[in-house]
């Protein structure tokens, strides 16, 4: 049987694209998420199919309107279940931004994680926004 080069060189890649993925030791994501008055990046590092440890959350306060931002991590379970974590609030005003590193643990299963990110007057979300899914690759 005679081989194209070409096809050689494919098969090749991805033997070599597959050995990088699988010499990984652990798996990790970054997300972002942007209302306008809000920007915030989620940067995940999946431990197990439960825990996440080195959660990196970063917000930004966009608007001179007087509103605060928050952000949250947001876990999907294995059978699609929704929680909700703490928020963490930028309070200072327009132009500033905060930082935090968190883990988390759910028995029931990190299947996946997001962010979101809002624009709170007082206790009251104006508008929010969520990232994409980033799937933990333990699953």
């Amino acid at each position: 049987m005679k081989t194209k080069p070409g096809r050689i060189f494919a098969v090749g890649a991805a033997a070599i694209g597959a050995l990088a993925f699988a010499a990984s030791p652990a798996s990790a994501g970054t997300v972002g998420a942007d209302n306008g008055g809000a920007s915030g990046k989620g940067d995940f590092h999946y431990a197990s199919k439960t825990y996440a440890d080195n959660i990196y959350l970063e917000l930004h306060d966009r608007k001179a309107d007087g509103h605060h931002v928050r952000i949250r991590a947001q876990s999907l379970t294995p059978d699609r279940v929704v929680t909700n974590y703490a928020w963490r609030s930028v309070t200072a005003g327009a132009g500033t931004a905060g930082t935090w590193v968190t883990s988390l643990k759910d028995n029931r299963g990190i299947w996946a994680m997001r962010i979101q990110v809002c624009v709170f007057e007082g206790d009251s979300a104006l508008g929010c926004e969520v990232s994409a899914w980033d799937g933990n690759t333990y699953y």
